[in-house]
């Protein structure tokens, strides 16, 4: 009783830290304290609260404060950003954004010396990615509010020469669903037992509407938060991004620690993020607040907000704090943090940056100068000036250019035919020479987006040499077999690989120069529509996600559908497997304005079948190699009360990117009647068993498709035995080659399948490696050659292409009359590799029916 009591007073004393000791302050505009009704840091604030706050200060501090709206998010929340700076800055603020952009795309030779010498430095803060970590959230206002309101002293001195961006919330979805939940519960008590340290999983906030990490999205750039936010920050082109998390035990702010991607420039990142390191030590030091550097977070991956900002031409910082999330926690030592602790740190660091950029405003925007004349005069890029696409449809180039413009990289589709004897094959890493046809998707990386185009589009990022050797030495610091204390471990934050020509599964080359290919604009043509009529049917190339889509919407149109699973010779031309046939003697009247409809919505060409005869043997339009598909009725497992993070991109593609209708199911649907479904989705982290509902479903011909971490659904309990491959070290995530059994139906619409095998990339993560089955079933299979390079992208050990050799990646069990279809690891993790899409697609469409 006492001890809560004795939480309880020092809860509800007041605190020793103030936001608002930095005055004097302009009497017309309202502290957040005032409007809320509570102390900031005391209570969680939710989203209409801390938008009343910010949009009364910016009200009430006009000729200071501009907001910004940007976007949406996906549950209808405003996204907003605040331009704060001195009223002589307002007044000029479009100019000085355009002359920021000036400095961002310089003309070669132009002449900057008087936009450097008139503009502001433009300082970014981010708040609140991550929903659940809720200092900066609190925080945000408190810095809105000084910026705004001080009157004298070093923050008016520091807007002077700074325009700041604040981003008071970039998650409000993840941290409305949070919060709410939070406040609705007992909370405050800081023993470690308490209640709120323990929310339901399924409040997890963390993440946003669609369980994504947005601070892993900056390669997929697959969220409306991620797309709308970079929009905003490429029309302003910061010199600083500050992105404030939590949680750790004291404090975190750069230096980073190795490694770090080798296209930011690392001497440049050293030296600034030094500067304001020591800026904000001293902040840190005269309150008396402990804190680290050089350790944990890393700059390697280029989709973390500090890496990809830093990219693009600022100098990125994560600066995590310790109190947050709950409103109070004893440490182990028993002393109390509070989320006001939490706010307040995040409070000082992001001032004690804004005042550093003042002071730095010259060398900030020459160093950001340089930094973009580098980029846009091809220097930066080395050897590595262009990188070359090509594919026989254009729809996978279009939906890749239009992913580059989401990162503002620039590119365009070749106007004619070249050739370059300097080009690099990224599949088999020759450099020989290679004649480029009319329509292949040039980047060139002579732009201002040159340093982020590298870093997403080369087959993979150099490693500091000193990391390197420190990561191989690791395993040195204990005696073979020890497993405790152990070795040291490696420090991989994240994956290594995620280069987008092998994500997209495109053929792709990186070419030496970039010789000017002309200036005439070329549109890709995407031909759609109905071909000369036939009375016995259509038929559809599948060389496109879009077209296994379009089967599954007419399917749903009532329209009847066709799959041979053998080649056939009919009409004088070759009818490959995994074609689509929409035959008129199994369709009513009118069936081909449906598929008029389906061509102009997918943008699909349908050709006629001339005849059923077959020109050859026995493989014809009504043979029995070929199956009738079923209307798809796709059910997901979405857990019972989990947090749904390993099924949140797979949601999001099958309602953003795909359009399939399905069911998401609890898991306690799988004791039920499964019959009205075709497939049954698990995804990863989502319990199921072999026994029961799905063992039943699959024997009448369902198709279960597990994705990731299939355990439950392999050995003597499962559906099928395989052996496992322990390593000798796991691999923090990398991309290899791995062959697609082109005698599968999953192979469908992947060019090069009719020959028997097709080359894809796929991620692998981990240590433990699932052996290929002499009896068969393994759809996607990694080399036998233990000596093969397997390794596209990424970091991988000594031993691990070795220990690689013969894995399945996936694997098809039949069972019954269905299938059983596990993936060995996550094909939709971060929405990241739509090259393996159609295998998905397949596997959902049309598993129910083979």
């Amino acid at each position: 009783m006492l001890s809560n009591l004795m939480v309880g007073f020092i809860l509800l004393s007041p605190p020793k830290f103030s936001f608002y000791d930095r005055g004097p302050y302009d009497g017309g505009v309202p502290k957040p304290d005032a409007i809320l009704g509570y102390d900031l840091g005391t209570r969680h604030t939710n989203f209409r609260d801390q938008e009343r706050v910010v949009l009364a200060i910016a009200n009430a501090a006009k000729a200071r404060v501009v907001p910004m709206e940007y976007g949406k998010t996906p549950e209808g929340r405003t996204l907003r950003v605040f331009a704060i700076s001195s009223p002589e800055n307002i007044k000029r603020l479009e100019q000085i954004r355009k002359d920021n952009e000036t400095l961002a795309h310089p003309a070669a030779g132009q002449d900057l010396t008087p936009i450097l010498k008139r503009t502001p430095a433009i300082v970014w803060v981010n708040e609140c990615i991550h929903g659940d970590e809720t200092a900066s959230f609190e925080s945000g206002m408190a810095v809105l509010y000084n910026l705004a309101a001080a009157k004298q002293g070093g923050l008016r001195a520091a807007l002077d020469n700074t325009v700041v961006i604040l981003n008071p919330v970039y998650n409000p979805d993840g941290h409305e669903r949070y919060v709410v939940a939070y406040n609705s519960i007992p909370n405050g008590s800081a023993d470690p037992a308490a209640y709120d340290g323990s929310l339901p999983s399924a409040f997890y906030g963390r993440a946003n509407h669609y369980r994504f990490d947005m601070n892993r999205d900056r390669i997929s750039f697959s969220q409306d938060e991620t797309r709308q936010e970079v929009a905003m920050f490429l029309k302003w082109n910061p010199q600083v991004y500050i992105d404030q998390h939590g949680q750790v035990e004291t404090y975190f702010f750069p230096p980073n620690q190795l490694s770090q991607n080798v296209n930011v420039d690392r001497d440049r990142v050293n030296k600034w993020t030094d500067v304001f390191g020591r800026a904000t030590a001293g902040a840190f030091d005269a309150n008396g607040w402990t804190y680290f550097v050089r350790d944990t977070f890393d700059l390697y991956y280029p989709g973390y907000l500090d890496a990809s900002t830093t990219l693009m031409g600022a100098i990125g910082m994560t600066h995590e704090t310790d109190g947050g999330r709950v409103l109070a926690r004893l440490r182990s030592d028993d002393t109390l943090l509070t989320l006001r602790d939490g706010a307040a740190k995040h409070f000082t660091s992001a001032l004690a940056v804004i005042e550093a950029s003042s002071k730095n405003r010259a060398a900030l925007l020459d160093s950001f100068a340089n930094f973009k004349k580098k980029a846009v005069s091809g220097e930066s890029a080395g050897k590595f000036q262009r990188v070359v696409l090509e594919s026989t449809d254009p729809r996978p180039l279009l939906r890749f250019q239009k992913h580059l413009k989401w990162a503002g990289i620039e590119s365009y589709f070749a106007p004619k035919g070249w050739r370059q004897e300097d080009a690099h094959d990224y599949w088999t890493g020759k450099a020989e020479g290679k004649s480029f046809a009319v329509g292949a998707l040039v980047v060139d990386l002579a732009q201002a987006q040159g340093p982020f185009a590298k870093a997403l589009l080369e087959p993979g990022s150099d490693f500091e040499p000193e990391f390197v050797k420190a990561q191989k030495e690791k395993k040195k610091t204990a005696p073979e077999g020890e497993d405790y204390p152990g070795p040291d471990q490696p420090e991989f934050y994240d994956t290594t690989a995620w280069s987008l020509p092998y994500a997209y599964g495109l053929k792709a080359w990186w070419c030496e120069t970039a010789p000017k290919l002309g200036n005439a604009a070329l549109v890709p043509p995407v031909q759609m529509g109905l071909g000369k009529t036939s009375p016995v049917g259509y038929q559809l190339r599948y060389t496109d996600e879009e077209d296994v889509l379009a089967v599954a919407w007419l399917l749903g149109q009532g329209v009847k559908v066709s799959v041979p699973n053998k080649a056939m010779k009919v009409g004088g031309e070759t009818i490959v497997p995994g074609t689509f046939m929409f035959l008129a003697a199994r369709n009513d009247d009118g069936f081909e304005k449906k598929l008029q409809a389906a061509a102009a919505k997918f943008s699909l060409v349908f050709e006629p079948v001339k005849t059923s005869y077959p020109d050859e043997g026995r493989q014809g339009p009504g043979s029995e190699s070929v199956t009738q598909l079923r209307a798809p009725k796709i059910g997901i497992v979405m857990g019972s009360t989990g947090n749904l993070a390993d099924v949140g991109p797979l949601w999001y593609l099958m309602e953003r990117e795909f359009g399939l209708p399905f069911t998401p199911l609890n898991s306690s649907a799988l004791s039920g009647d499964l019959s009205k479904y075709t497939c049954i989705v698990v995804p990863g982290g989502v319990s199921a068993s072999a026994s029961g509902g799905l063992r039943d479903f699959a024997q009448k011909g369902g198709c279960v498709v597990v994705l990731d971490n299939p355990g439950w659904a392999i050995g003597a309990s499962g559906f099928v035995t395989l052996e496992t491959k322990e390593a000798d070290e796991s691999l923090a995530g990398a991309l290899f080659k791995a062959e697609l059994d082109g005698r599968s139906f999953l192979s469908y619409g992947y060019s090069g399948a009719q020959d028997g095998k097709v080359e894809i990339a796929v991620p692998i993560d981990g240590g433990s490696f699932y052996k290929r089955r002499k009896e068969g079933g393994g759809v996607v299979t990694l080399s036998g050659d233990e000596k093969a390079t397997k390794l596209l992208s990424g970091w991988a050990w000594d031993t691990s292409e070795k220990e690689l050799a013969d894995t399945v990646w996936l694997q098809d069990v039949p069972v019954g009359r269905g299938h059983v279809i596990a993936f060995t690891h996550n094909p939709t993790e971060r929405a990241m590799w739509p090259g393996l899409n159609k295998i998905l697609l397949n596997a959902m469409i049309l598993g129910g029916s083979m």
